[in-house]
């Protein structure tokens, strides 16, 4: 029985830590984005002059962030869900006559907007929504445009210069 409930504690640690992680993520790509934020703020100052492709290709580098950001929640909710099923399993093969973890996450709001809107899975798409936002008000099609121009202007040049030799 002891071993047993060593290893129930050692579970329940594990689930512990696996949430500080994902909370410590959380709150790198938070910071990255903030600093993403600021960033995009200062180069499309109008005293800056910075090319609408460049704030374009900033945008696309803080959207992909947020699609990680997003997955890395979705890896960890996984792994969570998981952790918390054995552990689930193990309070009932205990024998205890209580299974506290199981009774707090019955009790937690988890159907309706509170499934599908929690802050971490919130904030990648509100940051998403922000930059495209950020890009309708500061491009026109003319920049954009001239954004995929110049992104695809080296196929060009490699595919021109495989037809001619």
């Amino acid at each position: 029985m002891a071993a047993s409930f060593d290893l129930y504690r050692l579970l329940v640690e594990e689930v512990r830590e696996a949430r500080r992680a994902r909370r410590e993520l959380s709150n790198v790509f938070m910071t990255m984005n903030l600093a993403g934020v600021g960033a995009l703020g200062f180069l499309s100052k109008d005293d800056v002059g910075m090319s609408p492709a460049l704030l374009g290709w900033c945008c696309v580098a803080l959207v992909l962030t947020c699609i990680i950001w997003r997955l890395s929640n979705a890896y960890y909710t996984g792994m969570l869900a998981t952790k918390y099923e054995i552990i689930y399993e193990v309070e009932n093969d205990l024998g205890l006559g209580i299974n506290p973890l199981q009774r707090e996450w019955g009790g937690l709001p988890r159907k309706g907007l509170m499934k599908w809107f929690s802050f971490e899975r919130a904030m990648p798409m509100l940051f998403i929504v922000g930059y495209v936002v950020f890009m309708a008000y500061q491009t026109t099609m003319a920049d954009v445009q001239q954004m995929f121009d110049a992104f695809f202007q080296p196929a060009r040049e490699i595919f021109g210069n495989l037809t001619r030799g």
